[in-house]
């Protein structure tokens, strides 16, 4: 069964590298339900809400179609001035970790992980094009020492996901640092009501909205879309979904408490 899996990660794998960043973007329209962030009422609501700042400067734009997940995390981490500066060296991390994790396990290919590493780095290299699986960006966090929770939208309900995200944007007194803690999710475009390109997506959590039950979903594919306020529901509903193989969707609560900031 991993054979067939292996083969049509493969294949798909080498269909989407083929695929490029356009040129010039052409950015769709958005669904009601969203509030563009550089929009006058986007900016509206941020001016009284919780905003991560320098997640929001730290965003990147994925660097190919295929690297919504890589963008997400390497923005995460470049707020706090680790990993590479390349989306395409994203596996560069795993070749220098003193062990390998069970990568391949994050594909649901268990037993490739036995393979050498100079053998799971030339897959991991080609299957990034196919996708990152929350798993998987987790390993590779963890090994730029973020603490980080996987979690699973099928086993919990709206109001721990909301929890979570109240908690790496708490009210502070003037002057305190901001919380090294954050929140990738990962959901389904087409039920947030972006039709075009309405798969899977990746983002950071950028900012809070308590009262609104607004968050602010940073946006790696700027050529398609902006930044966008989202009912904190709304996303949920789009977070508990399943992928095709069946496997829930969910997110990852990261702590980079332990990270030692370079920049």
């Amino acid at each position: 069964d991993y054979i067939v899996r292996l083969f049509h990660s493969l294949r798909d794998a080498t269909r989407h590298r083929r695929l490029s960043a356009p040129v010039a973007g052409q950015r769709f329209a958005l669904p009601e339900e969203l509030v563009d962030f550089e929009s006058k009422q986007g900016q509206c609501i941020a001016a009284s809400a919780k905003v991560n700042r320098d997640l929001v400067r730290a965003l990147l734009r994925q660097e190919h179609p295929a690297f919504c997940a890589v963008a997400s995390a390497m923005t995460i981490a470049q707020t706090e001035g680790v990993g590479p500066a390349e989306q395409k060296r994203f596996v560069e991390i795993f070749r220098q970790a003193v062990a390998w994790p069970p990568v391949m396990a994050c594909y649901g290919l268990d037993a490739l992980d036995s393979l050498p590493g100079m053998l799971k780095y030339w897959l991991l290299s080609h299957l990034q094009y196919d996708g990152a699986p929350l798993a998987l960006l987790a390993e590779w966090l963890r090994l730029l020492d973020f603490d980080v929770q996987i979690k699973s939208a099928g086993n919990l309900d709206e109001d721990a996901f909301r929890a979570d995200v109240a908690e790496c944007f708490p009210s502070l007194d003037r002057g305190d640092p901001w919380p090294r803690n954050y929140i990738l999710v990962n959901y389904s475009r087409s039920v947030v009501g972006q039709r075009m390109f309405s798969g899977g997506h990746y983002a950071p959590i950028g900012a809070f909205h308590q009262e609104e039950d607004k968050v602010l979903l940073l946006e790696v594919n700027s050529w398609r879309y902006p930044s966008v306020w989202v009912d904190l529901p709304l996303l949920w509903q789009a977070t508990h979904t399943q992928v095709g193989n069946g496997t829930w969707r969910g997110y990852l609560r990261i702590s980079s408490s332990n990270v030692h900031r370079t920049g």
